[in-house]
């Protein structure tokens, strides 16, 4: 078995320990994920159970900046399926060094396949030295992190913060917005991603005023994104 595929107790604990310092910076975003899935009706062990099956904070914002009653089921997957679309090039840029990868752990890289763990893992792979061990541990440790936080987050709004005003008081009522502005800036490739932002922004916004509801959400993620895909398309030798 190659380096690049092959899972030991060594290379999963090194990946766990070298990931838990960013797992623990999504902490606070978890805790705000959990506050507001409480305040959507949730109740913890769904709150948990869909941050740990899940595992994918950004279109776990989106779904519930969607959610409402009755669930719209079209609107809530349209939303997540955009909120998600990076992780289509991401899994992409990994499989030139897992050409072996045996298909019960697919399913397992897949799930681990977050931003933080990617970006790390990816500079291994293109160094030369990429350990799928350190992949799946690190992925582990952030998906534990991340599923525990949302559920503090949710249990503290039954108690410190069943206040509506301690959320604001304390910054968490901003955290959707911190997520998605750090994702932005994350994802930002420089000039050539200016067009495509502002057709999503004014598609948006177009959305909100003729449409209501969120689905300004989904046909701003539509349109920027079919927008950068056609840019690209044209650029293509």
């Amino acid at each position: 078995m190659s380096l690049s595929t092959r899972v030991t107790w060594r290379s999963l604990q090194a990946g766990a320990l070298r990931m838990f310092l960013p797992g623990l910076a999504s902490f606070p975003f978890g805790i705000g994920l959990g506050v507001a899935a409480a305040q959507k009706g949730l109740s913890a062990f769904e709150v948990w159970l869909m941050s740990l099956t899940v595992f994918a904070g950004t279109s776990q914002m989106v779904a519930l900046d969607v959610w409402a009653h009755p669930l719209p089921l079209v609107a809530i997957a349209v939303s997540v399926f955009v909120a998600n679309l990076r992780y289509f090039v991401m899994g992409a840029a990994l499989q030139p060094y897992l050409p072996s990868l045996r298909w019960p752990l697919q399913p397992v890289v897949w799930h681990f396949t977050v931003d933080q763990n990617w970006a790390v893992n990816i500079a291994d792979y293109r160094r030369g030295y990429g350990d799928l061990g350190k992949f799946i541990g690190g992925g582990l440790v952030m998906s534990l992190i991340w599923s525990g936080s949302t559920l503090l987050g949710h249990l503290a709004a039954g108690g410190v913060l069943s206040d509506p005003t301690a959320a604001k008081r304390l910054g968490l009522d901003f955290v959707g917005i911190a997520v998605f502005v750090v994702v932005a800036a994350i994802l930002f490739r420089g000039r050539r991603d200016l067009a495509p932002w502002a057709v999503a922004i004014l598609a948006a916004l177009a959305a909100r005023l003729l449409l209501g509801g969120n689905w300004y959400i989904v046909v701003g993620g539509l349109a920027g994104g079919l927008f950068g895909a056609l840019q690209d398309l044209r650029k293509a030798p």
